[in-house]
């Protein structure tokens, strides 16, 4: 979900350099505990170390850490070299602490006050997600691939667990990928979402309605209530790791393209390209050769979803399945993509902006967008 990341990469160019690791004044570092977690902490903050992990979370996990997941801020949290000021470290136990702490950029900004835990392991603390502690007292419900946990109050739907299993065991056939197990929360919305991976406030909280993360190192799904068990279009991000070199509007395209009526927001392919259609009609200024820079609609359509999904249709149309991996496998910056469609996809004399539009509005009229990667 990249819908608010472009404010943030908009909102900023450059990574911040001036770190500064700082505790507040009510932070005890007299208490022995306490400052030995607070030098955890920061010796963390500097290495990105897994010393200072849990040996058993650094074990299972690829990205041992869960807030450093991409999508939530991109880069991930541990990439934007942010000063962070300890607001807290308060006992849950005789052995187990919560970290509070605020990560800043230039001029005080704060853009995530986030919780993690240490924990007392073979006499030493260690660092642990705050996600595993958040959710210990939720259901789980295991299908054949897929680990589902959701609230205690949440009556987890069986057909939609049965239709997660279905589209992702044909995900993995359509690209010859063998499955992995997934882990799918279901979170109460998308600040719940941010709640279990521990922000307690980050910079995006509060502003969408709909929202869903895959955590591409540890095959995690965060998802919503509202979107349910059977979140097509983040369970299709688990190609993504099997073509590092795909461009991300394609990427994008293809989990909305794949996803049926949950594409984009909870809604059909359809009906946001109409709803592009619509905006584009009254916006002919807008030149579509140049794709990547239609990105703002609105806050209920990313026309990028849209844009990525017909140009994963205009490839599958021209060149079949293995067209669509071969411009995953060789399109990795736009320039890259560009020249691609341009040799292989369009016709002598075709305009990208022509063909596009006419596709939206071929589509609008038709009122579907069939996914011909389908029979």
């Amino acid at each position: 979900m990249k819908k608010n990341i472009l404010f943030f990469l908009i909102y900023t160019t450059s990574y911040f350099n001036s770190q500064t690791y700082t505790t507040n004044f009510n932070v005890n570092i007299e208490n022995k505990d306490v400052k030995t977690i607070v030098d955890l902490w920061q010796s963390y903050l500097k290495t990105n170390s897994k010393e200072y992990w849990n040996i058993a979370e650094t074990k299972d996990l690829k990205n041992f850490n869960i807030l450093n997941i991409e999508g939530v801020i991109n880069p991930s949290l541990m990439n934007w070299n942010f000063s962070n000021h300890i607001l807290s470290v308060n006992p849950l136990s005789e052995d187990s602490y919560l970290i509070k702490s605020i990560f800043e950029g230039e001029n005080k900004s704060v853009f995530a006050i986030a919780n993690v835990l240490a924990k007392r392991e073979n006499g030493n603390y260690k660092l642990s997600n705050y996600l595993f502690d958040y959710t210990k007292s939720w259901k789980s419900n295991s299908s054949g691939n897929i680990t589902y946990f959701y609230r205690p109050d949440y009556i987890l739907n069986q057909e939609e667990v049965s239709q997660a299993e279905k589209f992702y065991s044909e995900l993995c056939k359509t690209f010859n990928l063998k499955h992995e197990k997934l882990t799918y929360f279901i979170a109460k919305d998308c600040d719940n979402i941010y709640d279990i991976l521990g922000y307690e406030y980050i910079f995006s909280k509060g502003m969408s309605k709909e929202c869903g993360y895959y955590e591409i190192q540890n095959n995690f799904i965060f998802a919503t209530e509202n979107a349910g068990a059977n979140h097509y279009h983040e369970i299709t991000h688990f190609i993504n790791k099997f073509y590092p070199n795909a461009n991300y509007l394609l990427l994008t395209g293809i989990s909305a393209y794949l996803s049926g009526e949950k594409a984009h927001f909870g809604k059909s392919l359809v009906y946001h390209t109409k709803r592009v259609h619509e905006y584009l009609e009254k916006n002919k200024e807008i030149n579509l050769s140049n794709p990547f820079e239609f990105y703002k609609l609105d806050e209920n359509t990313n026309p990028q979803y849209v844009i990525g999904g017909l140009l994963c249709d205009l490839i599958i149309e021209r060149k079949g399945k293995n067209g669509l991996i071969e411009a995953f496998s060789n399109t990795k910056s736009d320039e890259d993509l560009l020249k691609f469609l341009q040799m292989k996809i369009l016709k002598k004399n075709e305009n990208l902006n022509d063909i596009l539009r006419k596709k939206i509005k071929e589509i609008s009229k038709l009122n579907e967008f069939p996914n011909k990667l389908k029979g």
